[in-house]
C-alpha cells in the first residue's frame, strides 16, 4: 500500500484510475478546485486538496509527503493551449524538486505523436510541440533519483463518459447527416479503451523493475482506419460514409479535422512487455458499434 498524489483524479481518465488503485489497497490524496469534483473524490475516501494546477506550492508540497505521483491534470483549453503548456510545465518541475533524491514514481501524462512521425515507438522521442518539453523534462528526472515515466494517450481514449473526440464526431456527423472521412480514408487512429488505459497507470505504479525515464504506450488499437471508424458511426446514425476534402472536413468537423487528417499506427509492444499489460475492453470499433454513450441525446464535447 502506498499514499499516491493525483492530479486530475475526478476527470475521465482519473475518475477510471482512483477506484482502481483503492481497491488495490493504496490511498489517495487529490486536488480539487471545483466542490462537485471535492465531493465526489471524498465519497470514495479520497483526501482532497483544494487547489489548482497553477498552485505549485500545493502540489510540491503534497508530492513531498506522498509515495509517488500520478499527473493527470491538464488545462484542456485549446483557445489558450500556450498557456496550459506552461502551467503543466511549472507542476512537472514541481513534483520533480519535491522527489529529487527519492526513487519515488512520477508519473506523468502525454499524448501520442500524431504529427512528425507515422509509426511511433516507445523509443520514438517526443515530436510533437509543445507537448514534447513536458516529455524530456519528465524523464530527464530519471538522472536525478526520481523514478520518472510519461505515459502517452492516443488521440481517442474511449468509453462512457467520453467527452472528448469521438463525441465531436459522432455529434458533427449527426449535424451533417454523413459520417466522413478524408480522401480514401486510410488515415489511422490509435486508441484505447480508458479502463483499459486506467490499468497502465496502476502497473507502472507497482512495478519493480521499471528504472525510470520509461515512456510507456497505452495503445490498444495500434491504429484504427478512419474509414472503419466513420462506416461504425453511419451505422448507428442511420447515415451513409462519404469522402471528403480536407477543406470540407473542416467546415464539418471544425477543430477535429487536423486529427481526423493525422495517420499515426502507434507501437504499444514494448509497454505491454515491461507491464504485462492485456488491454481486456472493447477496441475501437467494437465501443462504437454497442456503446450508448455517444449517441445519447445530452452527451457534449468538452473541448
Amino acid at each position: 500500500m502506498v499514499n499516491v498524489f493525483i492530479t486530475g483524479a475526478s476527470g475521465f481518465v482519473g475518475s477510471h484510475v482512483t477506484p482502481i488503485l483503492l481497491a488495490a489497497g493504496h490511498k489517495i490524496t487529490a486536488i480539487a478546485k471545483s466542490d462537485a469534483s471535492a465531493k465526489k473524490l471524498e465519497d470514495q475516501g479520497v483526501t482532497v486538496i483544494r487547489a489548482s494546477l497553477e498552485d505549485t506550492d500545493a502540489l510540491a508540497k503534497a508530492a513531498s509527503e506522498s509515495d509517488g505521483v500520478i499527473h493527470l491534470g491538464f488545462i484542456h483549453d485549446f483557445s489558450n493551449y500556450a498557456h496550459a503548456v506552461k502551467v503543466d510545465l511549472a507542476a512537472i518541475e514541481a513534483f520533480g524538486k519535491a522527489l529529487n533524491g527519492s526513487n519515488k514514481p512520477l508519473i506523468s501524462t502525454s499524448a501520442i505523436p500524431v504529427a512528425g512521425i507515422h509509426n511511433p515507438s516507445e523509443l520514438s522521442p517526443g515530436t510533437q510541440p509543445p507537448r514534447d518539453k513536458s516529455e524530456h523534462l519528465v524523464t530527464s528526472f530519471a538522472s536525478s533519483g526520481v523514478r520518472s515515466h510519461v505515459v502517452r494517450l492516443p488521440p481517442t481514449v474511449h468509453g462512457d463518459g467520453d467527452q472528448a473526440f469521438l463525441t465531436h464526431y459522432a455529434q458533427q456527423s449527426k449535424k451533417a447527416g454523413f459520417a466522413g472521412y478524408i480522401g480514401d480514408g486510410e488515415t489511422h487512429w490509435p486508441a484505447v479503451h480508458v479502463k483499459d488505459a486506467a490499468e497502465i497507470y496502476k502497473l507502472v505504479l507497482e512495478s519493480t523493475t521499471l528504472k525510470g525515464g520509461e515512456i510507456l504506450h497505452a495503445a490498444q488499437d495500434a491504429g484504427v482506419a478512419f474509414k472503419d471508424i466513420a462506416a461504425a458511426v453511419a451505422g448507428r446514425l442511420g447515415v451513409e460514409t462519404k469522402s471528403i476534402t480536407a477543406e470540407q472536413a473542416g467546415e464539418t468537423y471544425t477543430w477535429l479535422s487536423g486529427f481526423i487528417a493525422s495517420d499515426t499506427v502507434a507501437e504499444s509492444q514494448l509497454t505491454r512487455k515491461w507491464l504485462g499489460w492485456e488491454p481486456k475492453e472493447k477496441g475501437l470499433v467494437e465501443d462504437i458499434k454497442s456503446s450508448k454513450w455517444y449517441f445519447e441525446p445530452g452527451t457534449e464535447t468538452k473541448f
